[in-house]
């Protein structure tokens, strides 16, 4: 079907949520001509898109900063009104980040070179991962676990000193429990396609050589009042197709699409896109049938996190702070996932003199340690701090977030919940399920879904 037909087939979509799929989305169909509308329930748009402000601090509640690491995301970005204005590029500190080895931040090798001089890891360590080009692959229709993809691979000591702690600071996840194939996928893909991690790297090395296409401006960005200036900015662009404190009191489908009640009124649409979090589905006013077929989606996991902003006069801290962050491999047994230096990436996250701090805590590795009460949080943060970066005293700003349920787990067997998916989407016709469960849980992730 051509664009055209498709222009004249679909006319009216609602879009509820206001999270980056959801506001991605319809900026796209507006730019296409679509009459589209974002519904959300809550006063606020943005959905874990959160930052805070006080004076002269700004802290990030949720994803701290963007990595743009393609054509559609750069092309997305820069089609938002104001927003080009507003960007931030990371320093050059960014490139350089640490993992905790034996208590100490030990910075990750950047080349070949310093991968062989790394303490990071031990010459028996660096040895297996030249064993990597000849490690079979696995059959396609065998799922593995990232951490069993990583240790056939590469071996138990880069997995615990490498893999593990990303993990953790991505989904803050258990490595044992992801499914490489759904939340990894670009990593099954070097195997499945090229035979290894190390195969397919030199293969897209190649290939990016021989391609006519400009090269990708890889960055690291944010903006000058924090993320939230990326929902806000594409709220201001949709106008009045934005509609917050929504109150829906019922949606359910029609011989020719879909009929909402909502802030007193009664709406037609030809399309349905639910962006809500799976687990926040069942508070949506469903006809029974689609209420029962989406309760198959309760079972993805989201475990709490917490989320703590110190600030510290510079002289507290020992550590120079010169990178992105440091990730905390879970078996140094500490009782954080990482931290990251904000003030060092981006101008503007706090006073010249002091330093801004953002720590992680909870996840599937420690669920119990993502309390709300930020007093017993910051009795178990600043121990940590002290012995992995050598803070003294108290903090000069805190800002905590508690997330009860905070990141989708692309556990093993994820594939057969995407498949529920697609056949809640056939069973009922218009309708369309996208966010960070479906997609991938990064930005750059979700506005390459929307944009898809």
């Amino acid at each position: 079907m051509s664009e055209r037909d498709w222009l004249h087939v679909v006319k009216k979509i609602c879009i509820i949520g206001s999270g980056i799929t959801a506001l991605a989305r319809a900026w796209q169909l507006k730019q296409r001509g679509f009459d589209c509308v974002v519904l959300e329930c809550s006063q606020h748009i943005g959905g874990a898109i959160q930052s805070f402000r006080s004076g002269p601090y700004l802290a990030e509640e949720g994803p701290n900063s963007i990595q743009v690491n393609s054509h559609q995301v750069d092309a997305f970005l820069r089609s938002v009104p104001g927003l080009e204005a507003r960007t931030v590029v990371a320093d050059d500190a960014a490139k350089k980040r640490f993992i905790l080895r034996n208590g100490q931040a030990v910075a990750v090798p950047m080349g070949p070179l310093s991968a062989l001089t790394t303490p990071l890891w031990s010459f028996a360590g660096k040895l297996r991962v030249l064993k990597e080009p000849f490690v079979k692959s696995l059959p396609p229709g065998i799922e593995e676990s990232a951490a069993d993809f990583v240790r056939r691979r590469l071996g138990d000591e880069l997995y615990r000193y490498a893999i593990n702690p990303l993990i953790g600071g991505i989904y803050a996840g258990d490595p044992e429990q992801l499914s490489l194939r759904y939340a990894f996928p670009k990593l099954y893909a070097l195997e499945q396609n090229h035979g290894g991690m190390i195969r397919g790297a030199l293969a897209k090395m190649r290939a990016a050589r021989q391609n006519d296409a400009p090269p990708i401006n890889k960055r690291i960005i944010s903006f000058k009042d924090g993320l939230a200036e990326l929902p806000q900015l594409l709220a201001q662009a949709l106008g009045k197709a934005v509609h917050t404190g929504v109150c829906i009191k019922s949606i359910r489908r029609t011989q020719d699409g879909w009929q909402l009640d909502w802030n007193e009124h009664s709406h037609a649409y030809d399309e349905l896109i639910l962006t809500t979090p799976a687990h926040a589905l069942p508070k949506l006013p469903l006809e029974p049938a689609l209420q029962s077929a989406l309760q198959a989606l309760q079972t993805i996991d989201y475990p709490p996190v917490s989320v703590l902003s110190l600030a510290f006069k510079r002289a507290q801290i020992a550590h120079p702070l010169d990178g992105f962050g440091v990730l905390v491999p879970e078996c140094e047994g500490r009782k954080i996932l990482g931290v990251l230096f904000p003030s060092s990436l981006f101008s503007g996250r706090a006073p010249e003199d002091e330093a801004l701090l953002t720590v992680f805590i909870g996840g599937e590795r420690q669920p119990e340690l993502a309390v709300p009460d930020t007093q017993a949080l910051l009795a178990q943060v600043l121990p940590e701090l002290q012995a992995i970066l050598g803070v003294s005293g108290d903090p000069s700003f805190v800002h905590h977030k508690h997330w009860p349920r905070a990141i989708p787990q692309y556990k093993l067997g994820y594939g057969h919940t995407l498949a529920q998916m697609d056949r809640i989407e056939a069973d009922h016709p218009g309708l369309k399920l996208a966010g960070n469960y479906r997609n991938g849980i990064s930005l750059s992730y979700c506005i390459e879904a929307a944009l898809a």
